[in-house]
């Protein structure tokens, strides 16, 4: 229980942050800029440093659950970030009953949103669904996800929509619409090689465009593969992965950003990312992607999966100067003003503060 003579201790269950993904470089950025008089932030890694425990892999949950549970006592409120996949859900699930069997209050932040998972617990697993993330807060990034825990049974006032961050780096704007960049992990899904087959058939009449492929993952051979096979080395680049400096003054360069995902996402990072440098998106009605992109406003939302409607967009783009710079000035006022780390972890201590004053009876 808190008292009002010292600050309130939040733990956080989250990937370390040394592992690529958008919930570990959330919480490096919440880590490294969450400053508070009242609350005290605290990090408990879970799932990938298993041989280091000596455990395996296997029983790695195992052992993070024994280290939750001695740890549980020191903290006023535990926060859980799963997504709606099956490893995700048990994994959590049973980390946040522990929490509740403790009494503990609890936040659960639901990150990716898989719609095959969704069918499927609405179908078969709704109550018992509900009985094990029962939390005092659970956070969506997208108004359709808040919509669905409703649907479900869990209380309105319950549900808190919040948005995934960046970190501005003030890099010499030089935006140029023929700079495209795609900004992900190399997945299925994720719609890497459509996002090369779009700017292949922009070429005919943009032959200066250029394509940066930022990531790294399982597709990447293949996707060089058809690069390599079609002629294209000249104007599609994979640079690997890129953080910190380097991809902030990459961003500050390119004037397009292609994300055409069919992929379970909750709200990506780069999307953010990109609006924060003042990129224009183009990209598909996907979860949250279609709380923060206003088709034909701040960019494209593409229904279809076909690269030719991607072409369609930014050739629209491209040959629109300002229409482009329209949409370039909007993203960048709204990243900052709503996505920017400083804006996050302000609404992120709001939220524990509310949470936590309402324990001790304050309100």
């Amino acid at each position: 229980m808190t008292t009002n003579s010292r600050k309130s201790e939040v733990l956080v269950m989250c990937p370390p942050p040394e592992q690529s993904g958008g919930v570990a470089n959330y919480y490096s950025l919440v880590n490294r800029h969450f400053r508070s008089d009242a609350v005290n932030l605290h990090f408990f890694y879970t799932g990938s440093r298993s041989v280091a425990s000596g455990g395996g892999r296997a029983l790695q949950p195992l052992v993070d659950l024994i280290a939750l549970r001695r740890t549980l006592p020191r903290h006023d409120l535990v926060v859980l970030n799963p997504s709606l996949d099956p490893k995700s859900l048990i994994r959590d699930g049973v980390y946040h009953l522990a929490a509740r069997l403790t009494g503990m209050k609890t936040i659960v932040f639901f990150r990716g949103w898989s719609p095959r998972w969704e069918g499927i617990i609405d179908r078969y697993a709704r109550g018992l669904f509900r009985r094990v993330f029962a939390a005092d807060r659970l956070v969506v990034l997208c108004s359709r996800f808040g919509d669905c825990l409703a649907g479900w049974g869990f209380p309105p006032r319950a549900i808190v929509r919040e948005t995934t961050t960046y970190e501005h780096h003030e890099c010499e704007a030089a935006n140029d619409p023929r700079r495209i960049i795609f900004l992900s992990r190399f997945a299925r899904g994720k719609g890497c090689l459509t996002a090369i087959q779009a700017v292949e058939r922009l070429l005919p009449r943009f032959p200066d465009v250029h394509l940066y492929m930022v990531g790294d993952g399982e597709l990447r051979q293949e996707l060089v593969d058809y690069v390599q096979s079609r002629g294209l080395a000249a104007q599609v680049e994979f640079t690997g992965w890129l953080s910190g400096e380097p991809k902030y003054r990459l961003l500050a360069r390119c004037g397009i950003m292609l994300f055409p995902t069919d992929y379970g996402e909750g709200m990506p990072n780069a999307l953010v990312e990109g609006m924060g440098m003042g990129i224009p998106i183009v990209s598909r009605p996907v979860a949250g992607i279609a709380d923060i992109i206003a088709d034909g406003e701040n960019g494209f939302l593409i229904p279809s999966l076909d690269p030719a409607d991607f072409a369609d967009r930014v050739a629209r783009l491209l040959e629109d100067p300002e229409l482009w710079r329209e949409m370039s000035q909007r993203n960048r006022r709204v990243g900052r003003e709503r996505f920017s780390i400083t804006s996050v972890v302000a609404r992120l201590e709001s939220l524990y503060l509310d949470l936590l004053r309402q324990e001790r009876g304050c309100l």
